[in-house]
């Protein structure tokens, strides 16, 4: 069993590559064996179609994200300590799982069923990242914004990350997370203390 698992997830990476090089539509199941250099026949032992490969890609950058907020939370700290953590993660991930996070603009793609359970995973992330932006915005350290205006801006930029990085470049994936945390975070930083930082640092003194 742990082999059979071992090589479908190998069909699965070799998928996501294609998947990032020529888009969704544009590579089959003939293309994927190709590259593994195995026959189309053999990739039925780990996949019933491509659609159940498109799937499985989608639950990847699903786990990718629950990580990443497991790893923002142990941290701890206040409400934009928590988002940075959370988003350098996240980010940091997919630029090592590009191919597997290319297939986040295909949710059309998607049999109904599939695309449901993939769109209500999303619900609740971006329900949680709404609230680490309210506690941020409660403790001062964020900026008063919309926070699902701000959750749908950062995420945009993250989905199309797949699209338009490349590992060859100047920057590696840890330093390419902080220099794009860093451009996210400086609009929904706090510049200027909140009015409740303010009082609390009137009655220290």
């Amino acid at each position: 069993m742990k082999i059979r698992r071992l090589k479908r997830e190998a069909v699965l990476k070799e998928a996501g590559k294609a998947f990032g090089q020529r888009g969704y539509h544009n590579t089959s199941l003939d293309d994927i064996a190709e590259a593994l250099e195995v026959s189309k026949g053999t990739l039925y032992n780990y996949v019933k179609d491509k659609q159940e490969i498109l799937y499985e890609l989608h639950k990847v950058t699903m786990r990718i994200a629950g990580e990443a907020f497991e790893h923002g939370k142990a941290l701890g700290g206040t409400g934009a300590e928590q988002l940075r953590n959370i988003l350098r993660q996240h980010i940091s991930s997919f630029t090592t799982e590009l191919g597997a996070c290319a297939v986040l603009v295909d949710m059309d793609a998607l049999r109904d069923q599939d695309r449901a359970e993939i769109v209500k995973q999303r619900d609740v992330f971006h329900k949680m990242f709404v609230k680490i932006i309210e506690k941020g915005i409660r403790d001062g350290s964020i900026r008063p914004v919309e926070p699902s205006l701000a959750v749908f801006t950062f995420m945009g930029a993250i989905f199309w990350l797949p699209k338009w990085y490349s590992p060859a470049g100047k920057l590696r994936g840890d330093e390419f997370a902080d220099a794009m945390v860093d451009l996210m975070m400086s609009g929904l930083l706090q510049t200027r203390p909140s009015k409740s930082v303010a009082r609390k640092s009137q009655a220290a003194t």
